[in-house]
């Protein structure tokens, strides 16, 4: 007789999830529920979110002290970053894990952001098979089924890296963290989740020409990625990418406009 608990999957496979404490010279910032993985570009790549600091140059350590319920990350930043850093705090009293949801005033939640330099979007041929090519970076996404990956591409749309958690906004800042830790930083990002206003966000700070994702975007993510000139592109599962820019593939610079190519 077969038990009847034989269809289950083994605890490994399924996604880990912890509790991140992060304080930030001795001082408690935040509580995020994350994959245990890649914890220090998680820690540059959220405190880069959340503004305090401006890269990797500004953290000086990061020390990893596993708990009962998870991992406190004790991050030392350069005395410059204490002054944003209670500005924040102020801010983000109830904060939820995007970093918007809970603050205190609209122009909290949608900051004005630096407008990046137009560029044109990668050609449709860099995008081929970009599903089937993310597949087998997204190793433990493949065991469990519940992670996002956020990876980052080459000018030929070759994937470099990529980054795993069971929090969209987490892997963003897990690859955007570890590019900040890089000499070189790649300009165009691809995401396997729900692309809303706070990944447009967080990629135009980073400085990414080219964000792609996988699934479909919101209104105000495809008019925040026009206003701030984020070249956004999905690319779903069997149609033609669409781009959400201010030029085509071959196109010039000029008038804003949707268009699938």
């Amino acid at each position: 007789m077969v038990p009847l608990n034989s269809w289950l999957p083994r605890l490994d496979e399924l996604a880990e999830e912890a509790a991140i404490s992060i304080n930030i010279n001795g001082i408690n910032h935040a509580v995020m529920m994350a994959t245990p993985d890649d914890l220090e570009d998680f820690a540059i790549g959220f405190l880069f979110g959340e503004g305090i600091i401006c890269g990797n140059h500004d953290v000086h350590d990061i020390q990893l002290t596993p708990s009962e319920q998870g991992v406190v990350l004790d991050v030392t930043v350069a005395n410059r970053c204490l002054a944003e850093l209670g500005q924040r705090k102020r801010r983000l009293a109830g904060a939820s894990g995007c970093g918007i949801c809970g603050v205190e005033a609209i122009e909290h939640a949608l900051p004005a952001l630096v407008p990046l330099s137009p560029q044109k979007p990668p050609r449709a041929d860099t995008l081929l098979n970009l599903r089937e090519r993310i597949a087998p970076w997204q190793r433990k996404g493949r065991l469990s089924g519940a992670l996002h990956a956020a990876l980052a591409l080459g000018t030929e749309g070759e994937i470099l890296a990529c980054r795993e958690d069971i929090g969209r906004h987490n892997a963003l800042d897990k690859l955007i963290g570890m590019q900040l830790r890089q000499p070189d930083r790649c300009h165009t990002l691809a995401i396997t989740s729900r692309c809303g206003s706070e990944l447009i966000h967080k990629a135009v700070q980073f400085g990414a020409s080219h964000l792609i994702s996988l699934a479909s975007p919101s209104q105000l993510a495809v008019r925040l990625a026009l206003k701030y000139h984020l070249n956004l592109i999905h690319v779903p599962r069997f149609d033609a990418p669409v781009y959400y820019a201010h030029t085509g593939p071959s196109d010039q610079i000029g008038e804003s406009h949707v268009q699938p190519y």
